[in-house]
Parts: C-alpha cells; sequence; structure tokens
C-alpha cells in the first residue's frame, strides 16, 4: 500500500473517532509494536543461542571421538612395529614360546587401549595375551605342544598362568581375518570387523606380515581393538539428557554406540552383524534411515555434516563426522541431540515473556487511557467553550489545567473570548445611542 492512501485511510478514520480514542490508540500501537518486536527479537537470539551451544556440543563430542579413534587406531600399528623391530633384532625369537609369553605380557601393560596382542607363523604356532572387560589377562597358545587345541589360561598378577581356562580343538590361525589381509596386501592392513575365535565379542585387528630376510613368510603379528572398548568409551560421554552417539562403517553395520545395545545379534548361535538401520534404538534407526534416504550411497558423506532431522515429531540436530586412516578404515561419527534438550529453557523463558507482554500491554492500555484523557480533557472544555461562545455566550471562560501548550492555549482563548465581549459591549452602547 502506497504512502498516500494510507494516509488517507488514517485521516478518515481520525475525523469519525474522538481525539480521546485516536490519542489512545496511537499510544497502544505503539506499545505493542515495541513490545512485540522486543518478545520476537528475545526469542530468536535465544534460538540462535541455543542453536549455537548445541553445535557446539556437537563438536566437541565429534572431535572427542575422532581424537580417541585416531589415539585408538594408532597404537596398534605402533606395537607391531615395535614387534617386528624385535624380530629382525633377533630380540625375538619366534619359536620360543616362553620368550614370547613374557614379552608380550609386559608390553600388554603398557599399552592399556588394546585388547589383544598375538604372533601367528606359517607352522600354525600361535600365542597371544588378552586383556578381560574386568580387567583381568589370560595367555592363549596353540600349536604343537597343545595339538592344535585353542588352549587358554588364566594369569595372575605377575602373568604366570594360574587355571586352564578352555581348550578348543583343530584351531589354525592361519586361516584367521586378522592373519590372511596383511598376508593378502603384502603390509599393515585392518580386518574386517569380526568375531573372536570364541564368540564372545565382536573385534578389528591391524596384522603385519613378518618376513625373514630372503623375503620368506613367517607369520603374523596382530594386535587386536575390542569395539566393546569403543562402546565403552562411547557410552563416557555427556551428549544432552537424551543424545546418542554411534559410529557405522560406509556400508550401514553398525560399529558402535553410546547405548547398551550391542553391535551384533545371534542367529542359530552365531553371531551376526547389526546393521544400524535394524537397530531398536529409535534414535539410530531413524537417523540411519535419514542418512540412506538422503544419501544412496554413504561414501558420498566426505565432509563434516550438520542436519536437523525430524524423529517422532520432535525436531533433531545431527552432526556426521568422517573418519578414516591410512591402512584401510573408513567410518562414520554421529551424534544426535533432541532440540528438547536444549529449547526447555528458550520455550520457558518464551512463556514469562509472553506473561510480561500481556501485563505491559494491559499497563500500556490503562495509562494511554489516562493520558489521552489527561490531554483531551482541556481540549473538549474548549471545544465545548467554543461552541457556546457561538451560540452568543460570550462569558463563558476555561479553566487553564494541563499540559503548559494547553494552559496557554486556555488563557489565549479566555483573553480573546474577554475581547469579543467587550467589542459586543461596545456595539451595543454605540447602537443604543
Amino acid at each position: 500500500m502506497s504512502v498516500k492512501p494510507l494516509n488517507f485511510t488514517i485521516e478518515r478514520m481520525a475525523r469519525t473517532l474522538p481525539l480521546r480514542t485516536v490519542l489512545a490508540i496511537s499510544c497502544v500501537l505503539q506499545i505493542m509494536g515495541a513490545v512485540g518486536l522486543v518478545g520476537y527479537l528475545s526469542w530468536r537470539n535465544g534460538e540462535k543461542a541455543v542453536k549455537d551451544l548445541a553445535n557446539q556440543l556437537m563438536h566437541k563430542v565429534s572431535n572427542r571421538i575422532l581424537q580417541s579413534l585416531e589415539y585408538y587406531t594408532a597404537t596398534p600399528d605402533a606395537i607391531n612395529r615395535i614387534n617386528t623391530n624385535a624380530i629382525r633384532l633377533g630380540q625375538l625369537n619366534l619359536q620360543d614360546s616362553q620368550s614370547l609369553e613374557r614379552h608380550l605380557w609386559h608390553q600388554i601393560q603398557v599399552f592399556d587401549s588394546v585388547s589383544y596382542i598375538q604372533f601367528a607363523t606359517e607352522q600354525r604356532e600361535f600365542v597371544g595375551i588378552a586383556r578381560l572387560d574386568n580387567g583381568e589377562f589370560t595367555l592363549t597358545i596353540s600349536g604343537q605342544s597343545t595339538n592344535n587345541f585353542y588352549t587358554i589360561y588364566a594369569l595372575d598378577s605377575q602373568g604366570n598362568r594360574t587355571n586352564l581356562l578352555k581348550r578348543t580343538p583343530n584351531y589354525d590361525p592361519r586361516l584367521r581375518p586378522w592373519y590372511t589381509a596383511p598376508i593378502k596386501q603384502g603390509k599393515s592392513a585392518w580386518t574386517e570387523i569380526y568375531t573372536y575365535f570364541d564368540f564372545s565379542t565382536l573385534a578389528i585387528t591391524e596384522g603385519l606380515p613378518l618376513y625373514n630376510p630372503q623375503g620368506q613368510l613367517l607369520g603374523v603379528t596382530a594386535v587386536d581393538l575390542s569395539l566393546s572398548q569403543i562402546r565403552d568409551f562411547l557410552r563416557t560421554l555427556e551428549v544432552g539428557n537424551g543424545g546418542k552417539t554411534f559410529i557405522v562403517e560406509r556400508n550401514g553395520m553398525l560399529v558402535a554406540s553410546s547405548t547398551a545395545e550391542q553391535p551384533f545379534i545371534k542367529e542359530n548361535a552365531q553371531p551376526k552383524r547389526l546393521a544400524a538401520i535394524n537397530s531398536k534404538e529409535p534414535l539410530i534407526r531413524a537417523t540411519t534411515k535419514y542418512l540412506q534416504q538422503k544419501y544412496s550411497d554413504l561414501n558420498d558423506i566426505q565432509d563434516r555434516l550438520d542436519l536437523k532431522i525430524d524423529i517422532e515429531g520432535q525436531r533433531h540436530w545431527v552432526e556426521i563426522t568422517p573418519f578414516s586412516e591410512r591402512f584401510g578404515l573408513d567410518w562414520l561419527i554421529v551424534v544426535v541431540i533432541p532440540e528438547s534438550d536444549f529449547m526447555a529453557q528458550i520455550h520457558a523463558n518464551t512463556r514469562t515473556t509472553i506473561f510480561l507482554c500481556l501485563g505491559a500491554l494491559a499497563l500500556s492500555i490503562v495509562l494511554s487511557i489516562f493520558i489521552a484523557r489527561w490531554i483531551s480533557k482541556p481540549i473538549l472544555r474548549l471545544s465545548q467553550a467554543s461552541r457556546q461562545i457561538a451560540n452568543g455566550e460570550l462569558d463563558r471562560q476555561v479553566e487553564v489545567e494541563g499540559a503548559n501548550e494547553l494552559r496557554v492555549l486556555a488563557q489565549s482563548f479566555n483573553q480573546m473570548a474577554e475581547q469579543l465581549r467587550f467589542s459586543f459591549t461596545a456595539l451595543e452602547k454605540i447602537n443604543g445611542t
């Protein structure tokens, strides 16, 4: 609407309304506009502040997970290279099982982030030290001395064998994924996520092939990372009241999560990897479904993403951070936080702002009416007095009150009325003579 028609409309309305009403409406409209604008800006600034806070929290959590994964995955490579150099320098003998046992025992005490360190040879000999979830350690040996039984011993605090825990026949380490993957690539390599031989948990292993000076394969040294360790770390992170974190492979398989859910299920007494989209956790399932719908191939996600999605009717903030390292790991770190974790205070502040605005509006209406009456009352008296003078009541006087300008106007009006009365009196005398 242009300015002229708007001014004409306002002028028309002003002609039909009393001055008191016009003044009151103008004051109320200005106050309503100011209060509404302040309330809106307050709400917008609060929402922006909460969004910034949520992004900072997601960045912080994602970076912590990223740093921890980098540390976790760098440690196996360091251990493998230490062991390879020890064998090359003659400090370790693959044929001396007792020496290998003591070496692995002391080594796993130093590197507390790994769950298993092991050697296996082309002659089917195997020795490994495992760190259990309860902090205890076990020794596993297999080969000629055990008739190829996968034999597990409990260890005391000094690394000495105590009780025989388990024996499983026909173990051949050369068939395990951690042995075949590095040999196939001829260098350090990660396995696919797999189950331990005793089906106790899922793990991923980095192996490094061992060769003699003539280039003949001697065996493999390898280090395990238990997915339960990654899960335990994720569960220590604080992600709001209802937030979750999880890690998925590019094929959508769940690696670990901050929930109690295992990243595998059992079918016919055999563990099977769990796809994140089949998770029982609503946030994990819904977030994965959204990503697979938005990106037909998760390999398309190459940079950090910040998203906002609806899950079960509620908005959630999602951050996705790619993680990869030089030996083949390529995962996605996902952090999900419900908006309600942060917006509850904003909603409370909004309700408070609304009540304050309504209170301010009611007070402004009362004050506007009072001010309008205070301003218009003297003007109305002037109007009435002018009509009376026009009707011949020349002795009419107006009470001097109100604002300074109105007092001056009233005084001027009274002087004018006095002069008119004197003039008419003089005229009457002249006409009478």
